[in-house]
């Protein structure tokens, strides 16, 4: 952590460096504005570069307005590439400055978003792999070949921060407690059912994911890492087209997926449509010594694993334009999955000699069906009559060359650039209701014997059924209110959830008897209504934006076996704050805070124990509060030729942790369960260096992340030895190279993602080292209508992990293997108009600068 903070101390003056030098003699400047709308883009990304030698010289990012203005440029010839996230690139050649003209003026230069056919001529772009924005970075993720016939799950493996364990779960910055959204709203599904949505969710449909450590109050505050926003690609209106991707691996899984889109005038459909069959070994084992009773008595448990599981997915969505100012936008999702999954277990306990006592074997067999439905709809309105424009300029839309429009120069049919706050677009009200439901129905069959004689010891059976329902409606409304921007709005949410578990067991083979302490049945109600507002303004170098949300909360946990029920009603305001600071065109400095919730899941809740390991068991606490965090945040941007540096030091302080711990009985039983912690803190430093440079080696793309933190907890509250002063560290390598251009056999790439996290010490024990590699190919075949991907996946064969737990009453060693190591093959085609928007295809001018900086 030394060696990172003393960089940081190093590359801030370095940066200050260019203003030192001789004074400028010619400047550029113009206004970056959407085909599609005629609004302004603000953060868009201007780079000049040197017509020589194709070197980056300097660059700029848009104002609010869609205004840039560079002064430093020497008497020479340049060009200009602009972009901006979603957006097809614009290269303006043949910019030259000298005495006769110190000035050039590029007039409003059109955006048009992905990919677009231009007289004939297909004209095609392909973004960085790293963009920052104010409150966000932002990965292109639509041309990673490691999840090319993958799921949403095996992209977010490829993200830095950000950790899959093998069950699907996800962590950000080493919490869990991370709010997952599609498209900027939340998942259809949540809780624990949040793995499986995005093990259904294929690869393929998604375009980029963003992730905000500290999202502003515009978002719900739930998510105490902050927020991973997956947004799905969007169709240009092209006419007909479709993609169709199909695939398998070494494990016996395979995979289909299709979609088909429309567009034609005010009209735009998608049908996506995917199917997958997994298949997949794992295993674990444990080591325990029971302290709590003299003489010490020893347990030993291997595990293994075989599941099979098919699943479905349905998505139809489409909007209308139904005025110049006003959308109507509808979506439908349905989600089918069944799953199957054998469990063997063998136990042996041991005395305090480590000698036999007793060994048996136990078989677990479950049968799950689940399904998940998502409605959405929406409108969106632009009002007019709002303009704040200081001086003349084109209405939005205005532009003459509707979608096909490119940049103009001075006089092309623009009546010159803006340089207010923006035009009508940036004032409008957005309006979308919502009613998600999933239901879940299980089945698991256990069987004990014992090892020497194969004699039944015991047989359980365990029926679950589980449905959830949420409806919520939010309203968005946006507007320029003198020299600022106004956003408020409100969000309402209702869900009601209902959970029924039935068992029955009976020792050898007697008669199955129900499990009177087993058997429960509960409902969970809570209703959340927040309202939020924030300001954001520019002020030359300095940008700034704050934001408050408040929110009331009603909540009821009802016991339906016991008649218990538990209340919880709660307030909360949650802050939020962001300040820029421009050093220079390529290095920004930013500090962000806010505050967020964590609330309990309903199976941290349900006092009731479970049941698939009688030895190891799980009981909630229906009395656990929600935690709250406050994250505080700086990050250092520094852009170069050959990409991006970014810099992070960040400090969370975290009240009524919820953390689960583990006690063992007198009878030799394992207890899980949950606790509200009094506080804990996390410090810690990230850095990302992102690589798109041909200076460095002509085709190589990529990133680099590493990260070191502390955390300090204490629970003291619950247990005295509930403790814990630690120092993490992980980093991540993601990066590509054109192998084609080697060895002239057209577009190949390979890709390769690395991951490890070191070895930490916990409340309780210690955590064991993670290390995951995976390794792709992909051939873009048929002029790049079609492409075949070779993924090897945990190549190595490390996915897994150790820890222990060591307290004064248990000791117990565990490991858990992934059984990820697999090799797969996945063929993609598309047809019809849509496959012009490939973004395979890389810029003749070698990108290097259309990283997104903050404004």
């Amino acid at each position: 952590m030394k060696r990172l903070l003393l960089l940081l101390t190093v590359i801030l003056p370095v940066s200050l460096l260019p203003a030192l030098g001789q004074a400028p003699t010619g400047h550029i400047s113009g206004t970056v504005l959407d085909a599609d709308t005629g609004e302004p883009i603000a953060s868009a990304t201007v780079g000049i570069w040197s017509s020589r030698d194709s070197s980056l010289v300097t660059g700029a990012v848009t104002q609010m307005d869609g205004r840039f203005h560079i002064d430093g440029l020497r008497f020479g010839a340049y060009y200009a590439r602009i972009s901006f996230v979603g957006f097809a690139a614009e290269t303006i050649p043949d910019l030259v400055l000298g005495p006769d003209n110190r000035q050039i003026e590029l007039g409003a230069i059109y955006l048009t978003p992905d990919t677009q056919v231009l007289d004939n001529v297909e004209v095609t772009a392909e973004r960085t792999p790293v963009q920052f924005q104010i409150d966000r970075t932002v990965y292109s993720t639509a041309d990673a070949p490691v999840a090319v016939g993958g799921t949403a799950t095996n992209v977010l493996e490829t993200i830095p921060s950000i950790d899959v364990d093998v069950d699907g779960n996800i962590s950000l910055r080493g919490s869990g407690n991370v709010a997952v959204l599609i498209n900027g709203r939340p998942a259809p599904v949540s809780g624990e059912y949040i793995a499986t949505y995005l093990r259904q969710l294929p690869a393929g449909s998604i375009d980029r994911v963003e992730v905000m450590p500290n999202p502003s109050a515009r978002y719900e505050p739930d998510g105490m890492a902050g927020i991973i926003n997956i947004v799905l690609k969007e169709d240009a209106d092209l006419g007909l087209g479709g993609t169709v991707i199909a695939g398998g691996d070494s494990q016996g899984g395979y995979n289909a997926s299709g979609t088909l889109t429309y567009g034609r005038g005010p009209l735009n459909l998608a049908f996506t449509y995917g199917f997958r069959q997994e298949e997949g070994l794992g295993g674990g084992s444990s080591f325990r010594i029971n302290r709590y009773a003299e003489p010490l008595t020893y347990f030993d448990q291997h595990e293994d694993e075989d599941e099979s599981e098919t699943s479905h997915l349905l998505n139809l969505s489409g909007d209308l334009q139904l005025s110049r100012k006003t959308t109507l936008n509808a979506s439908a999702q349905a989600g089918f999955r069944s799953e199957t999954e054998k469990e063997f277990t063998n136990f042996l306990e041991l005395d305090a000699s480590q000698d036999p006592l007793a060994q048996y074997r136990r078989q677990m067999i479950e049968a799950d069906d689940g399904w998940n439905t998502d409605l959405r709809l929406g409108l969106t309105h632009v009002f007019s009559g709002v303009n704040t424009r200081r001086s003349g300029g084109a209405p939005a839309g205005g532009f003459g060359g509707g979608r096909g429009g490119r940049w103009r120069g001075p006089g092309g049919g623009s009546s010159g650039p803006s340089s207010g706050g923006g035009g009508g677009a940036d004032h409008s009200l957005s309006i979308e209701a919502r009613f998600d439901a999933s239901g879940n129905d299980g089945e698991e069959l256990f069987t004990e014997r014992f090892a020497a004689t194969e004699d039944l010891r015991e047989q359980q059976n365990a029926y679950t059924d589980r449905t959830d329902q949420e409806f919520s409606l939010q309203i968005d409304y946006t507007r320029p209110l003198g020299a600022f921007r106004l956003e408020a709005g409100y969000k309402g949410d209702l869900e009601s959830l209902y959970s029924d578990l039935y068992s029955e067991s009976a020792e050898g083979d007697a008669p199955l008897t129900p499990d009177i302490g087993l058997i429960n049945t509960f409902d969970f109600d809570q209703s959340i209504h927040a309202v939020y507002a924030q300001l954001a303004r520019q002020w030359g170098k300095v940008g700034l934006q704050l934001g408050l949300r408040a929110e009331t909360a009603t909540t009821t946990f009802t016991l339906r076996n016991t008649n218990e029920a538990y209340d919880n009603d709660y307030a909360s305001l949650f802050p939020s704050s962001f300040l820029t600071y421009k050093f220079s065109e390529t290095s920004t400095l930013r500090a962000s805070y806010s505050r967020r919730i964590n609330r309990p899941r309903t199976f941290f809740l349900n006092p009731f124990p479970s049941y698939d390991d009688p030895l190891n068991i799980r009981v909630g606490n229906p009395r656990l509060q929600p935690e709250y965090i406050d994250s505080f945040e700086l990050a250092y941007v520094q852009f170069t030729p050959w990409g991006s540096f970014t810099l992070t030091p960040y400090y969370r302080r975290t009240t009524d942790v919820i953390r689960f711990y583990q006690e063992v009985r007198n009878d030799g039983v394992s207890v899980r369960t949950f606790g509200n912690f009094d506080t804990s803190t996390s410090s810690g430093v990230e850095m990302i260096t992102s690589i798109d440079a041909q200076a460095l080696l002509d085709g190589l793309r990529g990133y680099v992340s590493l990260e070191g933190f502390r955390v300090v907890t204490d629970g003291s509250n619950v247990d005295a030895s509930f403790q814990n002063n630690a120092f993490g560290w992980g980093g991540r390598v993601n990066a590509s190279y054109n192998l084609g251009n080697v060895f002239g056999i057209g577009d190949l790439d390979v890709q390769a993602t690395v991951r490890y996290r070191a070895p930490m010490d916990t409340e309780q024990g210690r955590m064991g080292s993670f290390s995951w590699t995976d390794v792709a190919l992909r051939q873009e075949l048929f002029r790049d209508r079609a492409s075949l991907t070779l993924r090897a996946r945990d190549v190595l064969g490390t996915a897994g992990f150790q820890g222990i737990i060591d307290q004064p009453t248990l000791y117990n060693e565990f490991t858990r293997d992934f059984g990820a190591q697999a090799i797969g093959l996945t063929f993609t085609y598309s047809f019809g108009e849509q496959q012009q928007q490939r973004r395979t295809e890389r810029p003749d001018d070698g990108g290097g600068f259309d990283q997104m900086p903050i404004d």
